[in-house]
């Protein structure tokens, strides 16, 4: 975790690696895997900025089932 390049990376790649995979995330996950990944605590607020950056073309949001939480990733 203490990998300096990891750390260089910006809030934008962070979330780009993170949401990358086959797994929706809600925020507060995404926000949680920033840290476990690469010891950096991203708020969620700026995450969601972060997220509305991102080109429609790549994005998929949906609700959760059984709560009210929206989950993101990206599609290639």
């Amino acid at each position: 975790m203490n990998n300096p390049a990891k750390k260089s990376l910006t809030q934008k790649e962070r979330l780009c690696r993170i949401l990358s995979g086959n797994r929706f995330l809600t925020l507060y996950e995404i926000q949680q895997q920033c840290f476990d990944q690469f010891g950096v605590h991203d708020s969620e607020t700026a995450l969601s900025a972060r997220w509305r950056e991102l080109p429609n073309s790549v994005k998929q949001k949906r609700r959760r089932e059984k709560c009210t939480a929206w989950e993101y990733r990206l599609v290639a």
